[in-house]
């Protein structure tokens, strides 16, 4: 009779110091993202996780997989469209080749500052999921974002767009990307994520282009000398989830992911702002040089928007694209 009191005890111990989620979970989403635990991605997670597991009452366990341990960005979205993992944040770019229409938010210089973006970004979420739950098999819970992609460089100070002529730069393998470059003059070299900074420290490639974050947390210091603020693209990402998975779900935890998911990417901007204005300052103190936005950037502006016809037929459709815009400017205009 002791023998047996003795083992519900301990057996009764162990369930009450057990993580509620490890038992009294009902779904578990595994959520997938390519940068490291420094990275602004890695907050706006975090803050999912925790939103998500306080507005179901712990019947949703999220489980974070960061620098892209499932796999990388664009093979976690396939994995998503067949149901055999449930959430990722991914750049926008990167969910281009399954979900064309999301390209709206990649049309160089088609905002100039952050409050613009999230203001294009929240009204254009409904319309968007209508198109990439046909086109991808996903939809947004939450757009994040890392702030623009600046220009940075190993050689000299760009201040304008003469000064961008010989330099070698490497830009994400997407064609709005490589085209925009084209027509500041330059040949971009497309290349893979990981290739970049062995390549910069080598001299294979000057520069690349990508947010302040990323130049402290991938120690772009080391190799690169020279920022210039270009605003032709904001980084966004959005937090996807499977439509499969979803659709599975009871419409009390879809709203809770709604929920969460908007409220995360809140939060994540907050923080990548903060951290945004933390990495110039230090980035100074590394010794790299920031010149802030280039003196032409009119110039800069009007050739990147020039091009914008070009891509209609690659993300989504003109008439995709009138629309899009047309939600976002409303939106900008009022907010």
């Amino acid at each position: 009779m002791l023998k047996k009191t003795l083992l519900a005890s301990v057996a009764l111990g162990m369930l009450v110091m057990a993580p509620a989620a490890s038992w009294a979970a009902d779904y578990t989403i595994r959520l997938s993202h390519g940068d490291n635990e420094n990275n602004p991605t890695h907050f706006g997670a975090q803050k999912f996780e925790e939103l998500a597991e306080k507005y179901t009452d712990g019947r949703v366990d999220v489980q974070i997989f960061p620098a892209n341990q499932l796999g990388t960005e664009q093979e976690v979205a396939q994995a998503l469209r067949m149901g055999a993992i449930e959430a990722e944040i991914l750049y926008t770019g990167n969910l281009v080749p399954l979900a064309p229409s999301v390209g709206v938010m990649m049309l160089p210089y088609a905002f100039t500052s952050n409050e613009e973006v999230w203001a294009a970004m929240d009204a254009l979420k409904e319309p968007l999921n209508g198109r990439l739950t046909e086109e991808a098999g996903v939809r947004v819970l939450g757009y994040f974002e890392k702030g623009f992609r600046v220009l940075t460089n190993s050689q000299r100070p760009v201040e304008t767009m003469e000064d961008l002529d010989g330099l070698k730069i490497r830009v994400s393998k997407n064609n709005i990307a490589i085209e925009t470059f084209k027509a500041w003059g330059l040949n971009p070299i497309p290349m893979a994520w990981a290739e970049v900074f062995p390549a910069l420290q080598q001299g294979v490639i000057d520069g690349q282009e990508n947010p302040y974050t990323t130049s402290i947390s991938s120690k772009f210091y080391e190799v690169q000398k020279y920022i210039t603020e270009i605003h032709y693209m904001i980084w966004s990402g959005p937090l996807i989830i499977s439509e499969q998975f979803y659709q599975e779900l009871p419409p009390d935890i879809q709203e809770a992911l709604n929920r969460a998911g908007e409220e995360a990417a809140d939060y994540q901007r907050i923080v990548s702002g903060d951290l945004t204005e933390e990495a110039k300052t230090k980035l100074v103190e590394l010794g790299m040089v920031l010149s802030g936005p280039p003196k032409d950037e009119e110039k800069w502006q009007a050739a990147a928007q020039a091009i914008w016809p070009q891509f209609y037929d690659d993300i989504g459709g003109e008439a995709w694209v009138t629309e899009a815009q047309a939600v976002m400017q409303q939106a900008i205009q009022g907010n």
